[in-house]
């Protein structure tokens, strides 16, 4: 197998027809059923179908196709690299995700260095809950994104990035924001608040079951600035990421609740598709993801 043939083969898998394919290359038709034959002959298997001057894709052929656009496009990017080395003028945007906590804590440091490197790259930032983010990889809407949580789908290929903390906290004139020293009890008959970080939220939830404790969550709310207000209100207790209060509890504005016995700590991951070519903005970013990992360790 070669280039020239995986590139007929491509033409012809997308066209459906050898005249066209030969055509849009520039070659003449014996030269790419020629070609055709060669691959069948070299892997064993029929790649097409023949039938009144059409062609259609067997199992194996559109097995193969997915190879052939992968490395085909792989190494369209290194030519368009290697042309413009000092930028990403021509790649397009960089297109990432991150849950709420990721987007708060992680990306703003990131997208800044990424900026520095590449200032004509454009950059679409999506935020949402854990299972929104998942589909918009899914469907392609992003390329990479920072996850709460190990996503189970085989197609994905995932990297831990970093932990963080999560914790209980009350407005300062809150009741349970009084006491010297709280329980696991307290929270039984507390109104809890949080946002959709279903994962996080749900491995503390089961702690406290695991304790014997009913805890439940009373309101949630569809940002963490949402938790904020309503915690300021003294409705609840709020639980969010530690680094997401850091500015409040600077200013006093919030306290966080030290709960012997109840102590979490939440991994985050770099979710990208496994089989699926990133884009150069994308893979530069993914590089600056890893070296933050690495100064970490």
């Amino acid at each position: 197998m070669n280039l020239t043939q995986l590139k007929a083969f491509q033409a012809v898998a997308n066209n459906g027809s050898i005249t066209k394919a030969a055509h849009l290359l520039h070659v003449s038709q014996p030269s790419v059923s020629k070609h055709l034959k060669n691959l069948e002959e070299d892997y064993g298997v029929k790649l097409f179908e023949r039938n009144a001057g059409a062609v259609e894709l067997t199992d194996a052929g559109s097995s193969l196709l997915r190879h052939a656009n992968a490395i085909l496009l792989h190494l369209d990017e290194a030519r368009r690299e290697l042309k413009s080395p000092k930028g990403l003028k021509t790649s397009g945007p960089l297109k990432i995700a991150g849950s709420y906590a990721a987007s708060a804590l992680l990306l703003p440091s990131l997208l800044v260095n990424f900026k520095n490197r590449h200032r004509d790259a454009a950059i679409i930032l999506r935020t949402g809950t854990t299972r929104e983010v998942k589909s918009m990889l899914l469907n392609s809407t992003v390329e990479i994104a920072l996850l709460n949580e190990l996503p189970v789908n085989p197609e994905f290929a995932s990297e831990p990035f970093r932990k963080e903390k999560l914790v209980v906290f009350a407005a300062p004139n809150h009741p349970l924001a009084k006491k010297k020293r709280l329980t696991l009890s307290d929270l039984r008959q507390a109104a809890l608040v949080t946002t959709g970080m279903a994962s996080a939220v749900d491995k503390m939830l089961n702690h406290l079951v695991q304790e014997g404790l009913g805890a439940k969550i009373a309101i949630q709310c569809g940002s963490p600035a949402s938790v904020k207000i309503v915690v300021k209100n003294k409705i609840g207790l709020g639980i969010l990421f530690q680094d997401m209060l850091i500015q409040e509890i600077r200013n006093k504005l919030f306290k966080v609740l030290e709960i012997p016995g109840l102590a979490l700590t939440v991994q985050s991951y770099i979710v990208y598709y496994k089989d699926r070519p990133l884009s150069l903005p994308a893979r530069d970013f993914l590089a600056l993801l890893r070296k933050r990992v690495h100064r970490s360790l």
